[in-house]
């Protein structure tokens, strides 16, 4: 009976994450479609297949569906840079800078959910150390290649320096008028370049 009692949990664990699984992907689905403002519980809910009272078992609004969303498309980019970026022997700023830009570039979700915060969006608190930590958690690795390049004194406000330069980039370039999608990126790659010799140089 203790065995059954145990297997029933452990299905009804599954089954839940599953779920939970199910409304984050119709919601990064949504995010992909609409403007994240327009995406309502209810849209989420129609995608998913599921009813609107079904999701609030699992998120108790729209904003930790939001962080919930995000926190998994920043650690797919996250290993994305462990696995191109750590591995390295010696990490320069400007594989950080290229590697970062192109991942944007190549997963325009993550780049339209991040902007979204950044320029539109005010998270309530509970919510905001969520996201804080893991915007950290990526800006670690940006220290990494500050302190490989030697820097020794205040290696995170260079590091948000650089994040910043590299998000000022994207928002100004990603939808350059009258250029093609290969112009749009090479212009990137470039200006990152640019922008990664300058934050080379400081000592």
């Amino acid at each position: 009976m203790e065995k059954e009692n145990s297997t029933l949990k452990s299905l009804k664990a599954t089954e839940k994450e599953m779920r939970k699984n199910l409304i984050l992907q119709a919601t990064l689905t949504l995010f992909g479609e609409k403007q994240i403002s327009e995406v309502s519980m209810r849209d989420i809910a129609k995608e998913a297949g599921i009813s609107a009272a079904l999701i609030y078992r699992h998120f108790k609004d729209r904003d930790e569906l939001f962080i919930e969303a995000f926190i998994l498309k920043s650690q797919e980019m996250i290993t994305t840079f462990e696995h191109t970026i750590l591995e390295k022997e010696i990490i320069l700023v400007e594989d950080i800078g290229k590697e970062f830009v192109q991942y944007l570039v190549h997963n325009p979700l993550f780049f339209k959910m991040m902007t979204y915060f950044m320029l539109d969006h005010t998270l309530v608190e509970d919510h905001l150390e969520r996201f804080n930590t893991t915007i950290r958690e990526l800006l670690a690795i940006f220290d990494t290649g500050f302190k490989q390049s030697g820097l020794k004194q205040n290696v995170r406000l260079h590091s948000h320096a650089f994040f910043s330069a590299l998000n000022g980039i994207m928002i100004t370039f990603h939808h350059y008028p009258g250029r093609s999608e290969k112009e749009v990126e090479d212009h990137i790659e470039r200006l990152t370049s640019l922008i990664s010799s300058l934050f080379s140089k400081i000592d």
